[in-house]
């Protein structure tokens, strides 16, 4: 199933953020789809290909330090195209 989660987390944690993704991993059986960084700051966002464990487990080493908003999706229209690898 895909998910997308909308990360945001407080200005002074930027730093924090930063060293902790430079070092973390995407965990076994997770699929990244897309993943995007707002230019503006404080906010990441990503689609994921996952199950029940694989969602838990992408999110668990983050939940001190970001907020997260996750949702179930579906891609349509031109973006279907693009999933077909």
């Amino acid at each position: 199933m895909y998910f997308m989660n909308i990360c945001t987390w407080p200005p002074e944690e930027e730093k924090n953020v930063e060293k902790r993704r430079a070092k973390w991993k995407w965990p076994k059986g997770v699929k990244v789809i897309y993943e995007f960084i707002d230019l503006q700051g404080c906010r990441a966002f990503n689609v994921i290909d996952t199950d029940a464990k694989g969602l838990i487990a992408s999110r668990q080493p983050w939940i001190d330090i970001v907020d997260l908003e996750t949702f179930p999706v579906y891609p349509f229209g031109e973006s279907k195209n693009l999933l077909k690898n």
